[in-house]
């Protein structure tokens, strides 16, 4: 449907979408001048099919607010995904291009048959309209540039009908500003595209493992936050310490290539394993942490723990050689109301040290005892 969603990166494309909805005074403001200009031409100027007209424009515009109002939230969640965001963009095209639709209908009927003053009034309106798409909507060119066409070509058309050159004249700036607004609305989408991406390029860097493309300790932390904050009021959350088994003795013989090549394969695994509100993040060396969030039932950390230990257990073939290890794990529960980043890890981080005193194995966090850590066999 649109071209240029295929062009930028999907959280780019989402940054865009979002845009269209801080539109809400813009748009107020436009409903209301259109609505005040049309009833004053329809007062002035009895016409059926202006009126219908008019009609029709008050309920489009009062569709265009709606749907700002409705999604400018939902778009500013961070969670939004690329078909919701699609989904939110073509709600609002569609109101959008509705409304630009009739007016320019209006607009030429109006400067059709209506007195010259109503047509210097619509030509403002039209100059106004233009300009506010321009600087508006050069987030999204599919749905701007075909607004100002529907609204404004109409008029132009209609001026260049009569033979008197001043008509011509006025025709000639609509189109001479029309062409203008649509340059600069593709100028303004291809700096803010390459400006939002850049943006997320760097945002990612910081925020991922150079080697896996995991979150990082910054980003487990905002992730944690998210999950905490989309958690219901008797989810259990849980965080997994993971310290892989044997990966020593594979960088002692085969490299640190080879071993680099090992941490990318066990990320994948776990990313392979998990729900989509849980994730993996790598916190240094052979080390992992998974965080497992909106939990309703006991058990569910441990067998969690079990499919982990039991993947990352099956054997590898990197660069020739066939690798085995395996991976001691640490794990604590508790209510997501109540979950804190630090304490969870730090209380993971003990059933693990624990285990991997007793030789490894999978642990799970026991607030009366640390000595009571059950190994379990993965």
């Amino acid at each position: 449907m649109d071209g240029s969603r295929a062009r930028v990166p999907d959280g780019t494309y989402i940054k865009l979408v979002a845009s269209l909805f801080s539109t809400l005074l813009p748009t107020a403001i436009m409903a209301m001048s259109f609505l005040g200009v049309a009833a004053l031409i329809t007062s002035q100027t009895p016409d059926t099919t202006l009126t219908l007209l008019m009609v029709a424009g008050s309920v489009a515009a009062a569709a265009r607010l709606t749907v700002v109002l409705l999604y400018r939230r939902r778009v500013a969640d961070p969670a939004l995904g690329v078909e919701t965001a699609r989904h939110f963009e073509r709600h609002f095209a569609t109101a959008y291009l509705a409304f630009a639709l009739i007016f320019g209908l209006f607009g030429a009927r109006a400067f059709m048959i209506a007195a010259p003053a109503s047509r210097m009034a619509i030509v403002g309106l039209l100059f106004g309209y233009g300009a506010g798409v321009a600087a508006g909507l050069s987030m999204r060119p599919w749905i701007s540039v075909p607004s100002m066409l529907v609204a404004i070509v109409p008029t132009i058309v209609v001026a260049w009908s009569f033979p008197d050159i001043t008509f011509w004249a006025t025709g000639a700036l609509l189109a001479v500003f029309l062409a203008g607004g649509i340059q600069s609305v593709f100028a303004r989408y291809r700096q803010a595209a390459a400006d939002i991406t850049r943006r997320q390029l760097f945002a990612t860097l910081a925020r991922s493992d150079h080697l896996t493309n995991l979150p990082n300790r910054l980003s487990l932390r905002e992730r944690f936050d998210i999950s905490v904050a989309n958690s219901g009021p008797r989810d259990t959350i849980a965080a997994h310490c993971l310290d892989l088994d044997r990966f020593k003795p594979v960088n002692d013989r085969y490299g640190h290539p080879t071993g680099d090549a090992l941490l990318k394969a066990v990320s994948g695994r776990l990313q392979g394993l998990l729900r989509k509100s849980d994730f993996a993040s790598r916190i240094g060396g052979d080390e992992f942490v998974v965080v497992q969030a909106q939990m309703a039932h006991a058990g569910e950390a441990q067998l969690l723990a079990r499919r982990i230990a039991k993947a990352i257990a099956q054997p590898y073939s990197i660069d020739g050689h066939d690798i085995s290890i395996g991976t001691s794990i640490g794990y604590a529960e508790t209510m997501a109301a109540d979950a804190d980043l630090d304490r969870l890890i730090a209380q993971a981080d003990a059933a693990l040290c624990g285990i991997k005193s007793k030789g490894g194995g999978i642990a799970r966090f026991e607030p009366a005892s640390v000595e009571a850590d059950l190994r379990l066999s993965a």
